[in-house]
């Protein structure tokens, strides 16, 4: 459903391999991370589904990508009432984009 011919990478060995290793599980993980922000009434900042999911960073942040980026997408950033894109407070206290599950779909 999620997967892609091959998985995305930056053309390094490292990131290659790693594309490749993970190639397998990308499907799985894509819908770990879309039923995670779906269960969320206020949407999901990718630090947030780290924590609720236990998944590292890379791999979190990775599968919020596929999401956002497959056509359409599964999932969009969450637009406030003044129409800009809502941010939440990570861990370390950065701003993060809020994702909801595309309506439109």
């Amino acid at each position: 459903m999620f997967n892609y011919a091959t998985s995305p990478h930056n053309g390094t060995a490292t990131s290659r391999d790693a594309a490749e290793s993970i190639k397998p599980q990308v499907n799985r993980l894509c819908s770990e991370v879309l039923r995670c922000i779906r269960n969320s009434p206020n949407g999901m900042t990718c630090d947030e589904a780290e924590v609720a999911l236990g998944m590292p960073h890379q791999t979190c942040s990775a599968r919020f990508r596929d999401l956002a980026k497959s056509e359409p997408p599964f999932i969009v950033k969450k637009q406030g009432l003044n129409g800009n894109d809502l941010k939440r407070d990570t861990r370390t206290g950065r701003g993060a984009f809020v994702w909801v599950i595309n309506d439109e779909l």
